[in-house]
Formats: structure tokens, C-alpha cells, sequence
């Protein structure tokens, strides 16, 4: 099987100076490998929907392209419940995270200005990750996991009221380090609540009055420093990021 390298080309002529801008953004330079086919799009043209399976790795050529996530678990705090991830540029990819993933478009894509996108066949994409250098395809598969995990957390930060930011915090960090305990599970990962405030994107003076209040709503208990998680459901739930656990 042949290896793909992937590379940029660099600007043909003379060096760019600072401050200058290159006259054609650069483009993937592939051995054995070039676009599928080529979109001209128009503005308000949409690339991919919401719930579509990627059909293959897109590249920008030329003009913009917005990625906008439909929030459907929003509950109000703002008027649209549509949080933009990103401004997709001239020369950057876009779609890999489903692509490398293996799963369906979790936003959409609506072009801003007319663009021009080349498409990379998904089988050629699948070649590559399932090669030999089987490691390239897992460090792919956790940079894709550790973005998605990023794009939730900034739209928490915007969307969510600081008690679902906590509630969210506490429900992930629980499934992914929670010990059965007698009365739930246990977070005893000695975090300060300082630390614990950041994940969240609030203050400590916040995290303790929201605390409280999720220990008296009974979701919760404290014991110095350890978390004890006594209802995960009804935590998923009052952070509003999550489906429904019923």
C-alpha cells in the first residue's frame, strides 16, 4: 500500500514579507492523493447538515464557511439556541472530527461567501488511518475526542447558567473517574475547589453556594474535599447537556 504524505505548498515567488498576504492560500499537496471533486458554493449554501454521515474530508479553497451547532438541550438562557464552533478560513480542513470519529455530523455547515471546496474521498481518508502506523489513527481518534470535549465546554461557558456548568463538570468527571461508594460514586480526585471552579468557568464563591445547594437537592454530598455523586441521572439533567437518562 502506498504512504500518503501530506504536506503545504509554500507560495510560489518571492518570499512573503510581514504584514503581506499570500495572493492563493495554500493547498494540500498529496502523493496519490487528490480531491474527489470540487464545489463551487454560493452564500447560504449548506455543506452538511446536522445528522448526516460524512461523505468525506473537505478542504476550503477560497471564502468562508461557518460551523454552527443546533443546541437542542438549550434551556432559554439565551434567544438562539444555534452556538457558532468556528470560521472555517482559506486553506483549513473541516468535517474530520465526524470523519474520524466514525459518527454523524453533530453541526452543520453554511457557506458565508462564495467558496470553493474540495472534497477527499472518505475510503481514501480510512486508508490512511488504517494503515500500518496504527498509532497515527489512535493519536487521530483522541485529538477528534479531546476537540469535541472543547467545543462542549465553550458552548457550556456561553449557553449554560453557572449551576448546569457545575452540574455538567461534576456528571463527566463521575463517569469518567467515579469509585462505587456506599451512597454513589466517589470523586476523590483531590481537586481544590479552585480547580474544580475552572473546569466549571466560574468562581469559588459560586462553585461553594452551588455546591450547596446540589447537596440539599440531594444529588450530591460533600465530605471535605471528596464528592460524593448520589444521583447521576438527575445530575445529567440539571445540567442540561446531556439526553435523557430515563
Amino acid at each position: 500500500m502506498q504512504t500518503l504524505n501530506y504536506r503545504f505548498q509554500e507560495p510560489q515567488g518571492a518570499a512573503l514579507q510581514a504584514g503581506q498576504v499570500s495572493p492563493e492560500p495554500h493547498s494540500p499537496s498529496t502523493q496519490g492523493l487528490g480531491p474527489q471533486k470540487i464545489l463551487n458554493l454560493q452564500e447560504g449554501s449548506v455543506v452538511f447538515r446536522v445528522g448526516e454521515i460524512p461523505q468525506g474530508l473537505y478542504f476550503l479553497k477560497s471564502g468562508a464557511i461557518k460551523l454552527v451547532t443546533e443546541r437542542k438541550l438549550n434551556r432559554g438562557r439565551v434567544s438562539s439556541p444555534e452556538f457558532i464552533n468556528k470560521i472555517v478560513a482559506p486553506g483549513e480542513f473541516f468535517g474530520f472530527k465526524a470523519a474520524v470519529l466514525e459518527m454523524n455530523y453533530p453541526f452543520y455547515a453554511e457557506v458565508l461567501t462564495s467558496a470553493e471546496v474540495w472534497v477527499y474521498s472518505l475510503e481514501s481518508i480510512k486508508e490512511i488511518m488504517n494503515g500500518p502506523d496504527s498509532l497515527m489513527k489512535a493519536v487521530l481518534q483522541q485529538i477528534a475526542a479531546d476537540l469535541e470535549a472543547h467545543e462542549q465546554t465553550a458552548q457550556l461557558h456561553y449557553l449554560a447558567s453557572v449551576q448546569e456548568r457545575i452540574a455538567y463538570q461534576l456528571a463527566l468527571l463521575a463517569e469518567k473517574f467515579g469509585e462505587r461508594v456506599e451512597g454513589g460514586l466517589s470523586l476523590n480526585l483531590h481537586l481544590t475547589r479552585n480547580e474544580l471552579a475552572q473546569l466549571a468557568g466560574t468562581i469559588n464563591e459560586s462553585l461553594s453556594r452551588h455546591l450547596t445547594e446540589l447537596k440539599n437537592e440531594g444529588l450530591i454530598d460533600l465530605r471535605g474535599k471528596e464528592i460524593i455523586v448520589k444521583n447521576l441521572p438527575a445530575l445529567k439533567d440539571k445540567s442540561g447537556n446531556f439526553a435523557s437518562s430515563h
